[in-house]
């Protein structure tokens, strides 16, 4: 089987109720190098997708941007790293006021100034983008009509919805059922859509299943590389803030219940209090960090080829 694996990342701060720490130094900076490094280190190629907004308030947009600029910089020397747009369009500099997270909040002309605008702005740094990821993986009907007349060529989302007959879910962790014929398509706007490669499971909420990305922030290497090892296209995603800093582990990692005991009751408080003085923690010991070297070091011994999303 001639194998293609697509290794993406969001590169962003985390906001997400529960496990929410809006801290851009380690999740955003500190988190994406050290991704690259760990890439490089195993002759990986991975699409970085780097989130353009903070996506709360509690971050000043341009301090942000700041960081931003800086990460970027450095990425650049990767010839291993292809970096492209993310949005989360909250607080987004253009002409009309970005007050909600959701790029799909918007409509077709507001989507292509977000659009122009990202490109724009990396652009300024040497990089030409044609690949996009809307945060959330949040889109309407305009999508890629917007995309296609701003000049971007390929997409990677998530098809999330949990439809009855299940066609777009590649692993189904319930019945152990594999999809192989989930793949890269064209849209009838033009663009070429790169899928994550989703996976339903049961979730640790009571009675209820879900479809999420195949990633190392849900799942072990253990419990899904039978079912990689079935497919011809996998598109893996993680999250940088989940090198450096701890959340919920939502699924079936090692530990589980003593992180989430030790993460609910200590360390959220503890960086609660310090986000007041602009102090920043660091967890070097994060479950996902552990779990993400563990995903990347079996693509390495599979001797699987990584590809940059469009390849």
């Amino acid at each position: 089987m001639n194998k293609k694996v697509y290794l993406t990342f969001d590169i962003e701060t985390i906001v997400s109720r529960l496990s929410y720490n809006p801290t851009y130094h380690a999740s955003v900076l500190l988190g994406g190098m050290t991704i690259a490094h760990e890439l490089k280190k195993r002759n990986l190629k991975g699409t970085f997708y780097i989130s353009l907004s903070p996506k709360c308030r509690e971050i000043s947009f341009s301090r942000y941007i700041e960081a931003i600029n800086l990460l970027v910089e450095c990425l650049k020397s990767y010839e291993n790293i292809q970096i492209e747009p993310h949005l989360h369009a909250y607080k987004v500099p253009v002409s009309f006021d970005c007050k909600k997270d959701k790029f799909s909040a918007y409509n077709k002309n507001e989507q292509k100034e977000l659009l122009v605008w990202s490109k724009a702005f990396f652009k300024k740094h040497g990089i030409e983008v044609k690949n996009f990821r809307p945060g959330g993986y949040n889109v309407n009907d305009s999508y890629y009509e917007a995309l296609f007349e701003t000049g971007f060529r390929t997409s990677s989302i998530l098809h999330k919805d949990n439809n009855k007959d299940n066609d777009k879910v590649s692993i189904d962790l319930l019945t152990g059922m594999v999809r192989d014929h989930i793949i890269p398509y064209k849209t009838k706007q033009g663009v070429i859509e790169y899928p994550v490669t989703s996976v339903k499971i049961k979730s640790i909420k009571p009675r209820v299943t879900e479809i999420v990305n195949l990633s190392p922030d849900f799942l072990t290497i253990e419990s899904v590389r039978d079912y990689i090892e079935k497919l011809s296209y996998v598109n893996i995603n993680f999250h940088s803030f989940s090198m450096y800093n701890n959340r919920l582990a939502r699924e079936n990692h090692q530990g589980q219940i003593r992180n989430n005991f030790k993460f609910i009751f200590f360390e959220k408080w503890i960086n609660k209090i310090l986000r007041f003085k602009n102090i920043e923690t660091i967890n070097h010991n994060t479950l996902f960090a552990k779990e993400f070297i563990r995903w990347i070091d079996f693509i390495e011994s599979k001797k699987y080829s990584t590809y940059f999303i469009g390849e």
